[in-house]
């Protein structure tokens, strides 16, 4: 592994291990949402501050970290769907975000059309809705 410069201020205050643990396969990649780059995330010991760490794949360019704040590590964590792993690596800085529940109520009849499909035919569904009993009625 190789370490990589912690910037705050546009000062290098430390250098940590390289890791790209916010990452998620995306069907072909590990990224973090974006064409060859990497997130990671650590903790100083001495400071206790947080880090965000920037991995990337492009010519030319290196790898670096920045200081963070725990709100921003919490929102990088949620948008790459890691911050259950976070939480358990600092459990500090849960309920830094709120987990509330969605004011949606699912509908109770949906119109799609059904298409050719292979040997069959396919037809869109909320995901709400998977494993759930549906009644159609074909309609010209």
């Amino acid at each position: 592994m190789s370490k990589v410069p912690v910037y705050e201020d546009e000062n290098v205050v430390a250098r940590v291990e390289y890791n790209q643990n916010l990452d998620f396969w995306d069907g072909r990649n590990w990224t973090c949402g974006s064409t060859g780059r990497h997130l990671g995330y650590t903790k100083l010991k001495k400071s206790g501050k947080y880090v965000l760490i920037h991995g990337t794949q492009w010519q030319g360019e290196r790898a670096s970290a920045e200081v963070v704040t725990g709100e921003e590590l919490v929102q990088a964590a949620a948008r790459t769907d890691h911050i259950e792993d976070l939480y358990a690596d600092y459990p500090e800085l849960k309920g830094t975000l709120a987990d509330e529940e969605a004011d949606h109520v699912e509908p109770e009849s949906l119109e799609t059309e059904i298409v050719e499909f292979g040997n069959g035919a396919h037809a869109t569904f909320p995901k709400a809705w998977i494993g759930k009993k549906i009644r159609y009625t074909i309609v010209d």
